[in-house]
């Protein structure tokens, strides 16, 4: 009798784990069931939520094939983020062949449309050569747009392009002046100059990228992320985060508030959790047409939020709050 009950209690500590995955590809699932349909029909913001839904594995097996081509065909009926998606593919050559004429085709229609991703890939584009003559002006130009556009890493992208147009400069002018020094009878072979050493970019974690900071949804600074608004201290296998006081209209009040944030489970893929919940500290009542009667407390809330997020790259990510809700975050 005692071992049939430890071989029970085992078989529902294993399957415990196997029953809440599926509870949340359930959801993703419906969402595929729901989407696929209407993207079928010609719906290209449909067609964009397959693409990425084949893109990431989500609701439907990871087929970056499947993904290209949904991508594609919302491209073509103008969708920008689906052009920026082709063009990206296009150039890193994943769900395609790589090819740079066809990437810089798709980058600049998805920047015509204003874009703010496709300003920066074209900067790397200008930057490195790829499929164009290395033209540092042009990379400049791109990564400023970048920068207006809320993309602060291309700040960095402004700072290695000058660093590398000064560089070719002196060595422009140390040829120069090797050049003179030849003329001479009696002359001194110039010595030649080393070539530039090339620093591989290191591979960062998923928590270093995390802590990289500056994250926004739309322009506000998150209040749960490393961004303007929040103090966030790195305890190893997690980040802690406590925003600074913080306003919200809520209609029939204004509320101060400040949120505590626990970001963790960090995987190499670029997914991560978030858990949250607000303090307010101070509700001030508000006249209006048609008054409420007022149920939030100061005080801790009891509600604990949860996110389920994935970095896309170094500026993008993508969360599903509670389940229901996703949002997306720049920085």
């Amino acid at each position: 009798m005692d071992s049939l009950l430890r071989t029970l209690l085992l078989m529902t500590i294993l399957l415990a784990p196997a029953v809440g995955l599926a509870a949340g590809d359930y959801i993703w699932e419906e969402k595929f069931n729901r989407e696929l349909p209407k993207a079928e029909q010609g719906d290209s913001t449909a067609q964009y939520a397959v693409a990425e839904m084949y893109e990431r594995g989500r609701g439907a097996v990871k087929d970056l094939n499947k993904a290209f081509e949904w991508f594609s065909k919302a491209a073509a009926q103008g969708n920008a983020k689906a052009a920026f998606k082709v063009g990206a593919a296009y150039l890193k050559g994943e769900g395609t062949r790589k090819d740079y004429d066809k990437a810089l085709v798709w980058l600049k229609k998805s920047s015509d449309a204003g874009y703010v991703r496709s300003y920066f890939y074209l900067g790397e584009i200008y930057e490195d050569g790829l499929g164009v003559k290395t033209d540092y002006d042009e990379a400049i130009r791109w990564y400023k747009l970048a920068l207006q556009g809320g993309y602060s890493s291309a700040a960095e992208g402004i700072k290695r392009v000058a660093d590398a147009q000064k560089a070719l400069e002196e060595q422009e002018r140390n040829e120069r002046q090797a050049r003179v020094a030849e003329r001479p009878r009696v002359r001194e072979e110039p010595k030649p100059t080393p070539p530039p050493v090339v620093v591989a970019k290191k591979r960062l974690s998923t928590k270093e990228r995390i802590l990289l900071g500056g994250w926004k949804k739309r322009s506000t600074p998150s209040e749960y992320l490393p961004s303007a608004d929040t103090d966030c201290k790195d305890e190893g296998r997690r980040i802690v985060c406590m925003s600074h006081k913080l306003q919200r209209d809520i209609g029939t009040a204004m509320i101060s508030y400040e949120t505590k944030a626990v970001i963790f489970s960090f995987k190499d893929d670029g997914s991560f959790k978030i858990s949250y919940r607000n303090n307010v500290l101070d509700i001030q009542a508000q006249e209006t047409e048609n008054p409420q009667p007022q149920t939030m407390q100061t005080g801790w809330q009891e509600t604990d939020h949860k996110l389920e997020c994935q970095l896309d790259d170094d500026h993008h990510l993508t969360c599903l709050k509670n389940k229901t809700r996703e949002i997306e975050l720049i920085r």
